[in-house]
């Protein structure tokens, strides 16, 4: 990550609309052609969310180091597909360019009355438009997706006003096989690309190992079958032992928005290996 010390002028003035004690939530269409103005303060971060981790950032009046004179301190992991940016001066103004899947995005902030709590950025061709309606979500999306699901706690934790934008619950839904049960321990959805990633705990109760296939994973809602989008299993339960394993469902099987909430009811579909298989690790 590269920051960029320089003096800059940006147009003034970020108007309100909403209640003052009330942090804003945002979420925008990811568009290199537009200049996005995101207002911020002195009391609370901005979290700024993106489909996919940042491979570079210039800034302008910003610095990621809170003894360097700047007015506007970044908090930022390379890495990851999130950062948070605060004012440090009453009248701060800064500007970030990111460059993300090699297009730039040119965010100026300021202080304002109504600054934002958070910003989710998403890809307008997974958010259901006219023809892009059919498009699945990319694979670098999805995974950035599961990142988000397994780093919610701390997120939630660390940067609560993030946390708002994913809906969240623990169902418990248990699914009962011969020697083993899928039990959906958590679901996330993520709106802007109709996704819901759940995390499973596989309880082996048999004295053999299941092997089965991450790939074939999938949920049925309903008399609807869901087939996984992006899965990270293991493919395999040791006897009398658990693991856990995560898999998405992304919109519905036609390539259509499914909306679907996280309040269904999940019956999960494990679909196991029955002939001889061995499991080959890389060299």
């Amino acid at each position: 990550m590269c920051v960029t010390l320089l003096a800059l002028l940006v147009t003034p003035g970020f108007a309100g609309d909403a209640n003052p004690r009330t942090p804003v939530v945002k979420q925008l269409p990811l568009d290199e052609r537009i200049v996005y103005e995101i207002p911020i303060s002195t009391d609370a971060p901005t979290t700024l969310m993106f489909p996919s981790a940042p491979s570079a950032l210039e800034g302008a009046n910003i610095t990621n180091n809170p003894d360097a004179p700047a007015p506007v301190l970044l908090s930022h992991l390379p890495g990851r597909y999130y950062l948070s940016v605060r004012a440090l001066t009453p009248d701060a103004r800064a500007t970030l360019n990111v460059i993300l899947q090699n297009k730039t995005y040119i965010i100026r902030l300021a202080v304002a009355p109504q600054p934002y709590g958070s910003v989710t950025f998403y890809e307008d061709r997974i958010a259901g438009r006219s023809a892009a309606l059919a498009k699945r979500a990319t694979p670098e999306t999805l995974l950035a997706l599961l990142d988000r699901a397994k780093s919610h706690r701390l997120i939630r934790e660390q940067y609560p006003e993030a946390a708002w934008q994913v809906e969240h619950r623990a169902p418990n839904d248990k699914t009962q096989y011969r020697d083993f049960t899928a039990t959906v321990e958590e679901v996330f959805r993520f709106d802007p690309e109709d996704t819901l990633v759940f995390k499973l705990k596989l309880e082996n109760t048999g004295g053999t190992e299941v092997v089965y296939q991450p790939q074939g994973l999938a949920v049925r809602i309903g008399n609807r079958l869901y087939p996984a989008s992006i899965a990270d299993a293991s493919g395999l339960i040791p006897p009398h032992a658990e693991t856990t394993a995560y898999f998405a469902i992304t919109g519905t099987p036609d390539g259509g928005r499914a909306n679907l909430s996280v309040k269904n009811s999940f019956n999960v579909i494990v679909p196991r290996v029955t002939r001889d298989a061995h499991l080959i690790a890389p060299r």
